[in-house]
């Protein structure tokens, strides 16, 4: 504990409950009195600074096994999935997971992919635009990103609405609802293994320019990822593939449903996408928190953190500190000071970034010039604020509207 102040001065805040909301006043209250706050599991870090000093520091880790038996579940397929992927592994494993896989995820290597992106923006697109309505989520948040990574990994055509069913399965594995849901991931789970195994022998045997491919032939100092490795590796990138992306589109839409200037001069400038992009994921995040768990005694501004203390890293409420983002409301065309977080830091950095950085970037100028001044066709449909979150569905309408809002929003 501090020994400046006492620990019952420091703000509590119910993480754990399932209407916790990061983006609330209650917490930016919070984050206002104190850099930390007490939770019924460690702490939650609010500040920018603390948040990316936990993020890179070797001392914590993961937190996916705790996620799991915090709510009961200490085996089976579904605890031995996540424990097992690159997000669930630590030191040497993660590593040389990282290491064997890190090239496909280049910069470069997924600039390859940016055509077949906006191809598949405009095929989706097509099927809608001219109705001037459209359901956000079901009619294109959904079917792009595992259209991508369906095509990178060299899944069939005829397969690959399997494959999103599986992946959008597994993303419940973060709700709070996880243990509700159990019985239907594992069943998502285990469909998603015996179709992976019969990709894997089929590209063995005939390798393509596929990422599978490129997985499989993958070698470092005579090290390879074996079979099961592989199942593993491609059951989580269809799920982090997918599930993630999906949700950050939806949270996109209604934060520029919400800031119409802002989209019409994302229209007239294409070239803010990036930076649009960045402003999306610091601001609207569709994972807004990240979990740690100090495996050595810490001690950090003061605040002494014993081994196994659970951290709570509040990317939202970091990413929108005013100490470095000034009053932090969503600006597509203000160069930002720092880089947001939501893609975590140090050894477990998102391995898929530079993947969804392309997607959204490759989609939104085309989005924002085929549906100009998007606004609600309906009540949307919200996942829980913590874990993945974003809108399960989104029906929105698109033209002219009836007043000019050229203006508003900028």
């Amino acid at each position: 504990m501090r020994s400046d102040v006492a620990l019952d001065a420091i703000p509590y805040l119910d993480v754990l409950d399932p209407g916790f909301q990061p983006h609330s006043a209650e917490v930016a209250a919070a984050r206002e009195a104190s850099w930390y706050a007490r939770t019924s599991m460690g702490y939650a870090i609010l500040r920018y600074e603390q948040a990316s000093a936990v993020l890179g520091d070797r001392r914590f880790r993961q937190t996916v096994a705790l996620m799991l038996t915090a709510r009961g579940i200490t085996g089976g397929p579904l605890f031995d999935w996540l424990t097992s992927t690159i997000i669930g592994t630590e030191g040497a494993d993660h590593l040389r997971l990282r290491r064997l896989t890190s090239r496909a995820f280049t910069p470069r290597a997924v600039d390859t992919l940016r055509p077949l992106m906006r191809s598949v923006v405009e095929e989706l697109l097509d099927r809608f635009t001219e109705s001037g309505q459209c359901e956000f989520m079901a009619d294109f948040a959904d079917p792009y990103p595992a259209r991508i990574i369906c095509e990178m990994l060299g899944v069939p055509a005829e397969q690959q609405h399997t494959f999103r069913g599986w992946a959008n399965d597994l993303g419940m594995v973060f709700s709070p609802d996880i243990v509700e849901n159990r019985d239907r991931i594992e069943v998502a789970l285990a469909g998603l293994y015996r179709s992976v195994d019969v990709l894997i022998e089929h590209r063995r045997g005939r390798p393509g320019p596929d990422l599978l491919s490129a997985l499989i032939a993958a070698e470092e100092a005579g090290d390879r990822l074996t079979t099961a490795e592989l199942r593993l590796m491609v059951s989580a990138l269809l799920f982090g593939g997918q599930d993630t992306t999906r949700n950050q589109l939806g949270l996109a839409m209604a934060t520029f449903i919400a800031h119409p200037g802002q989209w019409q001069r994302l229209a007239e400038q294409p070239e803010l996408a990036g930076q649009a992009v960045e402003e999306l994921f610091r601001v609207a995040p569709s994972a807004p928190a990240n979990g740690r768990v100090a495996v050595e005694p810490v001690t950090l501004h003061g605040l002494d953190i014993p081994p196994g203390t659970v951290l709570h890293v509040i990317t939202a409420a970091a990413n929108t500190d005013p100490e470095v983002f000034g009053d932090g409301g969503f600006d597509i065309t203000v160069p930002r000071p720092a880089p947001q977080l939501t893609f975590g830091g140090g050894l477990h950095y998102c391995l898929g970034a530079p993947l969804a950085r392309a997607e959204i970037a490759e989609a939104l100028p085309i989005l924002a010039r085929r549906l100009p001044a998007p606004r609600s066709a309906g009540p949307a449909q919200w996942r829980p604020a913590m874990g993945i979150t974003g809108p399960r569905r989104l029906p929105i309408r698109f033209g002219q509207p009836a007043t000019d809002s050229s203006t508003s929003g900028i």
